[in-house]
């Protein structure tokens, strides 16, 4: 094995190993062969300093998405392995869901060193990764599980923090280190300020407070940029695609978490909604529209004489219009997709769909008018419930390849519309016209909806998953008619839009125009 030449030249094998175990850097390079960053090396000594001194401190670990987290506990715990052979005792691993599968992996795979190879075994329930007579045991810290009863001797490892219920934790895991005072490291992702993960960073900053020792390692992206190009690429990127601001780019990159419940569009958000356009009233020649639909029930009085609803309060059905600016460049003349210029919008109220009313045609009719006057190269409607029949008369009408029914059912479907709605948003890529804020206009109706659409999010849930969000029940608002029902049809309908990107994105949908001309053929004997 070859050593770097500034050290003394190692005169035994003693000398040797001693050296190569006295740094984690050292290990890392020279055993597992796969050297650390200087950002994963760092928070690493820490916690060794306290394991081997038996100091009993308890650290706080966080990395961006995807920047060697993991990577970086496995290689503590292979040295701390290697370290402990002889003197034996035990880390306990816990995790949640995935988290215990892919330690267990990442573990299997750095204990292949030439120090380790063949002389460590894996047995028993729970899992347990043996090398001499030191152990690594993983165990589930789901509350259901059974998980009492063991002891870590030198350290308990908390994987996905974030993900982990505070009450289960101090009540069965924390205990485990009391016979030898072990050490504690927290791992996990960014994500709310409700969760125990960001609980224990507080817990933790107020102790450095009184003691002045760093016990929570929060490394930005900028240290992970600073030393590895790849990842700063592949950062800009999600930023490119998402926006800066995008909760899940925010938290999970940018290690700042939301609040897990309030506005889904501060100010500054809305303010990136607001174009700079005004509402239209025809179509333009040479410009692109698709159009969504958000679909609302029928009412039951809408077919009788004088039209009087029998649920003055049903949400309306609401197609939007956009304009689609098919070449939109950023700041630095890099090409990231449409833009959504919403410019009109369609409403009706309780209409039945195929069943005339007097004196107003069913909806069918006047909404294919509508989208056949805007000519517009693609709608795409909300087919949930009795949506699909209205989707495939459309269909029928105006051409399978120009209507998509979409299916917004269940609770991850709307969640992954509201992420990629704020990507739109958050990168400049949608519009809402301008100057019509007269109350009671169809532009104040959007703007009160957005001002009251909430959002909140479970203990352990993903933005893009579990989100939750739109206006409340029973929300209402104060007009010169009275007080009103305020719903998020409106909003709902402009949302869509965001499914449309996705599937142009993906290549299930082609938005543009195309033309024809006739080239002249070459005569080829000439």
């Amino acid at each position: 094995m070859a050593f770097p030449s500034d050290p003394p030249a190692p005169t035994t094998t003693h000398y040797a190993a001693g050296y190569v175990l006295d740094d984690i850097e050292r290990f890392s390079r020279l055993v597992i062969g796969l050297p650390l960053y200087e950002y994963q090396v760092e928070p690493l000594r820490a916690v060794i300093d306290s394991v081997l001194h038996r100091r009993g401190r308890e650290f706080l670990l966080v990395f961006p998405r995807q920047s060697g987290k993991n990577e970086a506990v496995a290689h503590l715990l292979v040295y701390l392995l290697a370290v402990m052979q002889r003197r034996g005792g035990q880390i306990v691993y816990g995790a949640v869901g995935d988290g215990l599968g892919r330690g267990m992996r990442r573990l299997e795979e750095r204990l292949e060193t030439p120090w380790t190879s063949g002389r460590w075994r894996r047995g028993g329930r729970p899992t347990r990764y043996r090398l001499g007579a030191a152990s690594v045991v993983f165990l589930s810290s789901h509350p259901q599980a059974a998980s009492r009863g063991e002891t870590a001797d030198h350290l308990l490892v908390i994987d996905e923090a974030q993900d982990q219920d505070a009450a289960h934790i101090e009540a069965v895991f924390t205990p485990m280190r009391a016979a030898h005072n072990a050490t504690a490291l927290y791992l996990g992702t960014v994500r709310l300020t409700t969760d125990f993960l960001w609980a224990k960073k507080a817990e933790l900053e107020s102790l450095t407070a009184v003691d002045g020792v760093r016990r929570v390692f929060l490394v930005g992206p900028e240290a992970v940029t600073a030393e590895n190009a790849d990842y700063a690429a592949f950062l800009a990127e999600q930023v490119r695609r998402h926006g800066r601001h995008h909760p899940i780019v925010a938290a999970e990159y940018f290690l700042e978490p939301a609040d897990g419940a309030g506005g889904l569009f501060p100010p500054w958000r809305a303010a990136l909604m607001r174009g700079r356009h005004t509402r239209l009233a025809t179509p333009r020649p040479d410009e692109l529209y698709v159009a969504t639909v958000d679909l609302a029930g029928q009412d039951e009085g809408a077919t009788e004489a004088g039209g009087r609803l029998r649920n003055p309060g049903r949400d309306y059905t609401v197609a939007t219009i956009f304009r689609v600016e098919t070449e939109f460049l950023d700041r630095n003349s890099v090409s990231t997709g449409p833009v959504y210029e919403a410019v009109d919008v369609f409403v009706d109220q309780g209409s039945r769909h195929f069943q005339d009313a007097p004196g107003r045609a069913r909806l069918a009719d006047r909404l294919l008018a509508y989208l056949r006057r805007w000519n517009v190269a693609h709608t795409l409607l909300d087919a949930s419930g009795v949506g699909q029949g209205l989707a495939d008369w459309l269909g029928d009408r105006l051409g399978r390849d120009h209507v998509t029914g979409y299916v917004l059912g269940g609770q991850s479907a709307k969640a992954r519309l509201g992420s990629d709605f704020l990507a739109l948003i958050d990168t400049g890529r949608f519009r809402y016209w301008d100057g019509d804020d007269e109350p009671l206009h169809d532009g104040w109706w959007f703007w009160q909806q957005v001002a009251a659409c909430a959002y909140s999010l479970p203990g352990a849930g993903r933005f893009d998953r579990d989100l939750r969000w739109g206006v409340p029940a029973g929300a209402r608002v104060a007009t010169a008619r009275g007080v009103e029902c305020l719903h998020d049809d409106r909003l709902l309908s402009a949302a869509l839009v965001a499914e449309v990107e996705a599937r142009r994105a993906r290549g299930a949908l082609l938005l543009g125009r195309s033309t024809s001309r006739v080239v002249a053929g070459r005569d080829p004997l000439l």
